[in-house]
């Protein structure tokens, strides 16, 4: 008898809720390989690879992928981030789980991922405004974003595609990339982001630095005015 699906957490449900249907995925980081197993399990994606830094979670995944009989739809992959992979092997590209500025090397390592048909689906625990900066300067768009609750944390996931040359960043974009107002998992990360905007900007004041200090009050005072 087959072994009944898990469910995935919210914060990886959320992930799984970018991936374009259809599309094959890989999954850096993919630790226990819940992700790329439940993707194929439940239809979503026709192939993935389930890729990580270290031995010990891939042989974790390579297990779970045996106990739901994946088959030969799951690759695993022993890899630094996105070295050992190619255009090929991937339409969407899963980071999560990660922090932001490693996030971002990982990214900026891979010439192959600037094409718009290509797409990534990122969820940063930390350095979230890095990240979202960081990916505007090398031509990346946040085209979705959407953020949850998972064990009392707040966390955002965003898919983002390559499109060329970047503009002018809106103001809030480090600290809310796109998402919208309305809901109460935004307005709680919202609150989330005033308040490292607000000890960001207690640090500049000490630092004696004025123009950091009122650029963080103006970022703060906007994200109060339209998110809370």
């Amino acid at each position: 008898m087959p072994r009944p699906l898990f469910e995935l957490g919210p914060r990886l449900a959320l992930c799984a809720g970018l991936v374009r249907e259809g599309s094959p995925v890989a999954d850096i980081g993919t630790d226990h390989g819940y992700l790329p197993i439940w993707l194929l399990k439940t239809g979503r994606v026709p192939r993935a690879v389930a890729a990580d830094i270290n031995e010990g979670p891939l042989n974790s995944a390579k297990a779970n992928g045996a106990r739901y009989e994946v088959g030969e739809e799951l690759r695993f992959l022993l890899s630094d981030g996105l070295n050992g992979l190619g255009p090929g092997d991937a339409d969407d590209i899963v980071i999560a789980g990660m922090g932001g500025e490693l996030i971002l090397r990982i990214v900026a390592g891979a010439p192959w991922l600037r094409d718009s048909g290509k797409r990534l689906i990122l969820q940063p625990m930390s350095c979230a405004p890095q990240l979202r900066a960081g990916l505007w300067e090398l031509g990346f768009c946040i085209t979705l974003e959407e953020a949850c609750v998972d064990s009392g944390k707040v966390y955002s996931a965003f898919a983002a595609a390559f499109a060329g040359q970047p503009g002018e960043m809106p103001f809030l974009y480090p600290y809310m990339g796109a998402l919208r107002p309305g809901s109460e998992e935004v307005r709680l990360y919202a609150e989330k982001q005033a308040r490292e905007l607000m000890n960001q900007r207690k640090g500049a004041a000490h630092r004696g630095e004025a123009a950091r200090e009122r650029e963080l009050t103006q970022a703060l005072e906007a994200l109060q005015k339209m998110y809370l």
